[in-house]
């Protein structure tokens, strides 16, 4: 019993601790409790009626953000911010049920194709 407890205890400090970059972001980590942390980036640029712009200024629907090793998500809603080169932090639960962290914004995304 106690050794269930403090693998218990162990885990949740290994969660909080994985998830801290992201608490500093400012994102609200409540939006994704039972999301797995997929990977932390810098948003290079994003591509928008196939042109492709650098910097970022936060989502459109299928607006792609690009990260700066040339992988990207594509945006499912409306909401702009301006960052220089944020660091973005992606949470899933599945293929189709991803959030991007981009500053203290959380974006609804999905694979880029």
């Amino acid at each position: 019993m106690m050794r269930r407890f403090v693998a218990s205890c162990l885990a949740a400090t290994l969660a909080i601790a994985a998830s801290a970059p992201a608490a500093r972001a400012g994102c609200d980590l409540g939006r994704v409790v039972g999301y797995t942390l997929v990977f932390s980036k810098v948003v290079d640029a994003y591509i928008e009626d196939g042109k492709r712009v650098k910097g970022f200024t936060g989502c459109n629907p299928d607006r792609v953000l690009v990260f700066t090793d040339n992988t990207g998500v594509r945006c499912k809603e409306t909401d702009m911010q301006e960052a220089s080169l944020p660091q973005a932090y992606l949470f899933a639960r599945g293929p189709n049920d991803m959030k991007l962290c981009v500053g203290d914004a959380l974006y609804d995304v999905a694979q880029a194709q």
